[in-house]
């Protein structure tokens, strides 16, 4: 569907206001990795773990107890 709004130009490029280049810069100053990528995980899953490292942990043991021979006892 296209805009109604007179100005709609298909050739638009970003305003300066949104430098992709800046704000990757400004989120690494303030300690977001931002070569990651984001995964959204439910209400109750994200109450379980206080930050992504715990998420990161947890599903690398998870990883770790697949990539396990089996015990038959």
């Amino acid at each position: 569907m296209m805009l109604t709004d007179d100005d709609y130009d298909l050739n638009d490029q970003l305003e300066p206001e949104y430098d992709v280049d800046e704000l990757r810069r400004q989120a690494k100053e303030a300690g977001f990795d931002t070569r990651g990528r984001p995964v959204w995980l439910a209400a109750d899953v994200a109450a379980v773990f206080p930050d992504a490292d715990a998420v990161n942990t947890a599903l690398r043991k998870l990883i770790a107890a697949q990539n396990q021979p089996i015990q038959l006892s």
